[in-house]
């Protein structure tokens, strides 16, 4: 099983990172070749809007520090993506990622409204998001991000949320979100 995770939040030691990390740690041990993101030490840009993805490339025209990490999306099997909820969305860096995402539509799905995708069909994904403001709040967030994954078509499709955390100085996930991503790596490997 290969993983590709990507980290969304510009603090290293983020709750979201240490997550993303617990998951990370049980899917090695379960036989997973992990590959890793830290979208704030990498360099790039947003999407252009130029629709050179759907008249006549089969990717984004970009060649930057993304080009890589889309090459590795097309290889994995299971995509983690961990962000801190920020003013009611992701991170600006995962934004951007996802932006760029778009370039993973197949043209044909403007034609017919059929969602297609030019990644391989069956992928899992886990959206592991943090946020200070309780349950109740922002919830539509992490479901907007994982419709991307299921119009790409993937399989398995699992949220992470790690909410209430507006104690700054508490940079630990809570319990039950470590024991959530080890669960799912599991599951993820053996299913």
């Amino acid at each position: 099983m290969k993983v590709l995770t990507i980290l969304g939040s510009p603090r290293k030691n983020a709750a979201s990172t240490a997550i993303a990390n617990h998951f990370n740690e049980e899917a090695t041990a379960n036989g997973a070749e992990v590959t890793t993101y830290t979208l704030n030490d990498m360099d790039y840009k947003g999407c252009q809007g130029c629709n050179a993805c759907k008249t006549g490339k089969e990717s984004c025209v970009l060649n930057d520090d993304l080009t890589p990490l889309f090459e590795s999306l097309k290889e994995a099997d299971v995509v983690v993506v961990a962000t801190p909820i920020y003013l009611g969305d992701v991170t600006a860096q995962l934004k951007g990622f996802f932006d760029r995402f778009y370039s993973t539509i197949s043209p044909e799905y403007f034609e017919t409204g059929i969602p297609t995708s030019r990644l391989p069909q069956g992928k899992k994904s886990l959206i592991i998001a943090t946020q200070g403001a309780e349950e109740t709040k922002h919830a539509d967030i992490a479901n907007r991000y994982d419709s991307y994954f299921e119009t790409s078509g993937f399989k398995d499709r699992k949220i992470i949320r790690d909410c209430s955390r507006m104690d700054f100085t508490d940079k630990a996930p809570a319990a039950t979100s470590i024991t959530m991503a080890k669960t799912i790596a599991r599951e993820f490997a053996t299913a």
